[in-house]
């Protein structure tokens, strides 16, 4: 009964998008917007992840003069596609699997179809900006997690081969460096900082998810156990600062010790 409701109060709505196309963030911006997100929630340095999407999916803007990540990018038989919409983003990557083209690189952050096959249910969650770049912010958290270097991480998340990721580290880290230094000081843009996937759906729509989805997936485990990983590792950081802090000072005192010591063994000997 409530579902049966529920979609009493949707199909108008449903019926308006119809007819009327709505799209709340413009493609060129979404990217970028998730990334930021991403970042904070995932305990990722300031532009990392934003930096490997324009290396991955980045394409130049004449009007504005500058590089935004697409999330409707394409890399398949080392050719890049841009293409205008998610549906025909989608179709395109049925059309290279038809071929029998599995080698295939997808959304904002050019998740690897065959390396990564159980990173999304379908191509719709894969192209999903949302649901990309969570993704790739895990794979990149779990990266620095056995490197323990955040520019280690980033080469890695092109190639672990040596000289495919030091190509890619040299290419991302002057990106990162730039992208760093244009964001000193810019106002955050919090559009997509500040609100859940299911947040941005039209409100019918929005209940008859929840009415219909398993509560299990309203909790991503994943995102709670970086979040408890990025903890750690700052107290951990915290306290080999600490610890070799009191050991300078330690040696510091000894050596002073040992200096006076030096200065009074002539005047002892006299």
């Amino acid at each position: 009964m409530r579902v049966s409701f529920l979609l009493a109060l949707t199909l108008p709505l449903l019926a308006g998008l119809t007819a009327r196309p709505v799209q709340a963030f413009d493609p060129a911006e979404v990217c970028s917007l998730e990334t930021a997100r991403q970042e904070r929630i995932q305990g990722i340095p300031h532009r990392l992840l934003h930096s490997i999407a324009l290396v991955e999916s980045g394409r130049w803007d004449p009007r504005r003069e500058e590089s935004f990540a697409w999330p409707w990018t394409v890399m398949a038989e080392g050719r890049g596609r841009f293409l205008p919409t998610k549906a025909e983003a989608i179709a395109e990557v049925q059309k290279l699997r038809a071929k029998g083209v599995t080698n295939i690189d997808v959304g904002c952050m050019q998740v690897n179809l065959r390396a990564h096959k159980d990173a999304f249910r379908d191509l719709d969650e894969a192209f999903d900006p949302a649901s990309n770049v969570a993704y790739a912010g895990r794979f990149l958290s779990s990266l620095h997690d056995n490197a323990g270097d955040w520019s280690v991480a980033g080469s890695y998340y092109h190639s672990q081969t040596p000289d495919l990721a030091a190509r890619y580290k040299a290419k991302l880290m002057a990106r990162w460096n730039n992208e760093k230094t244009r964001s000193a000081g810019a106002p955050v843009d919090i559009r997509l900082a500040s609100v859940s996937a299911d947040e941005r759906l039209p409100l019918g729509l929005r209940s008859l998810r929840m009415a219909s989805a398993p509560a299990a997936r309203a909790v991503d485990p994943m995102l709670e156990q970086n979040r408890k990983r990025a903890e750690a590792q700052q107290k951990l950081d915290a306290e080999r600062q600490e610890a070799k802090r009191v050991a300078d000072a330690y040696r510091q005192a000894k050596l002073e010790e040992y200096r006076q010591r030096r200065q009074q063994q002539p005047q002892n000997r006299g």
